[in-house]
Parts: C-alpha cells; structure tokens; sequence
C-alpha cells in the first residue's frame, strides 16, 4: 500500500498474529501488522503475510527474501477474533490485489 502524498501513515507491527481468511473459507495467510493514518490515529489497513499455496492464484510474486504481503482495507474485515476473517471471497480478493498492487 502506498500513501498519498498529502497523508502520513505508519506500519506498525502486530501484537498476536491471527489467521486470516475468505468468505469462502480460504485461509489467505496471517495477520502480521497494520496501516496507521497518524494524523487521525485511525487503522486504514491490515497487513496479510500471504500463505505460499495462494501467490499463484492471486497472481502475487514471492519476493527473494521473505514472504509476500498485501495491505487489505479495514473495510475487507468482516470480524476479528481468534481469526480475522474478510468480507470478501477469494476471487474478489484475487481482483482487488490486481488493482491495487
């Protein structure tokens, strides 16, 4: 996720990891942080380490070091528990990492 230029926002990491998954029921990968817009202190996105089973699927490249991630807008959480689980299905998913990359 890239911010404008006018906003300021801070990754932060996260305090207990939590499985993430679709509406379909598809564990995507596990929460690993968030977006924090600092000028109004509001979490504007969660960062997902993706699950190397799914990159293909979602047409995401593993990087060379590490694994790959993706920022999803808070409004894609449906509920957060013991897991966090999306308000979207694994092919809208698959569309919304293609437009916004």
């Amino acid at each position: 996720m890239i911010a404008p230029e006018n906003e300021r926002i801070m990754e932060m990491g996260c305090i207990k990891s939590r499985v993430v998954i679709t509406t379909d029921g598809r564990k995507i990968g596990t929460l690993s942080g968030a977006w924090v817009d600092l000028k109004n202190w509001n979490v504007t996105a969660l960062v997902v380490d993706l699950d190397k089973n799914v990159l293909e699927e979602l047409n995401v490249k593993k990087p060379i070091i590490g694994s790959a991630k993706i920022s999803l807008p808070t409004s894609s959480i449906m509920n957060m528990a013991d897991v966090a689980q999306l308000n979207i299905d694994m092919t809208t998913l698959g569309r919304m990492v293609q437009t916004n990359p």
